[in-house]
């Protein structure tokens, strides 16, 4: 018998990328355009994941058609511009191991297999073996919920802020301080920073941000509230898009 197991999907060493809001980002874009041959693993049920996504789960996560949370392979992670992705993963049922993988998956990324290659997927379940799959990324199946937003360690002067359930991958955040927009960077945790500058003002917080696909959004965050999930004012979501496939 052939058993697979993952022992951690650490953090690791934190890299912090930066989006242009406004530009596609075409490395998520092949996520959806192309699809992608791997193996399929698993490593057990957990909570906690690198993309430290909170519960309750989002709509996008929680949705019927999810059959479960994985982490993708580290190739493809993208510094976690993934966290919060849908996938599509088909399993022939070839390989080795006692729990094959047949059939179409609609799956949700909430971690980093740091030691898996690209294509590859590993499922938090239980389960035993090596799979032959194909994966593809999909629009997330929110329905008519909107996009949330959850801060962590924040305050006035300092923003971690996590953007939850959105259909399609956000990959550029910018904030409005002091009357001007201000670019945040993206950790490997799946937050965007922003430091410096001064204090942010009372009250809601204006927030643009950009999908991979180059859609806009504004919205208002009503407050800091570390810990806790928030729903915007405006009540914004990634508009379906119908050139890229969808759960």
């Amino acid at each position: 018998m052939l058993k697979i197991i993952f022992v951690s999907h650490l953090l690791g060493f934190l890299t912090f990328t930066q989006s242009q809001p406004g530009v596609k980002n075409q490395a998520i874009l092949d996520l959806f355009t192309k699809s992608y041959k791997g193996d399929g693993t698993y490593y057990g049920e957990t909570v906690d994941g690198t993309c430290q996504i909170a519960r309750p789960l989002p709509m996008a996560a929680s949705d019927p058609k999810i059959s479960a949370l994985v982490a993708l392979n580290r190739p493809q992670f993208l510094n976690s511009m993934t966290c919060g992705m849908c996938i599509k993963v088909v399993g022939s049922g070839h390989g080795l191991g006692n729990n094959p993988i047949v059939g179409e998956h609609i799956v949700y990324v909430k971690d980093m297999c740091p030691v898996c290659h690209e294509g590859d997927v590993d499922f938090a379940l239980d389960g035993d073996g090596r799979w032959d799959i194909t994966m593809q990324a999909v629009q997330c199946p929110v329905g008519s919920s909107t996009i949330q937003y959850a801060f962590q360690g924040s305050n006035a002067w300092y923003i971690k802020l996590q953007i939850r359930n959105a259909r399609i991958p956000i990959t550029g955040v910018q904030i409005e301080k002091n009357g001007a927009w201000q670019t945040l960077t993206h950790s490997i945790d799946g937050y965007w920073l922003l430091s410096g500058g001064g204090a942010i003002a009372d009250g809601p917080i204006k927030v643009r941000m950009t999908a991979a696909n180059g859609q806009v959004l504004e919205d208002m965050i009503p407050r800091i509230d570390n810990d806790h999930i928030l729903e915007g004012l405006q009540k914004v979501q990634v508009a379906f898009d119908a050139s890229l496939p969808s759960a």
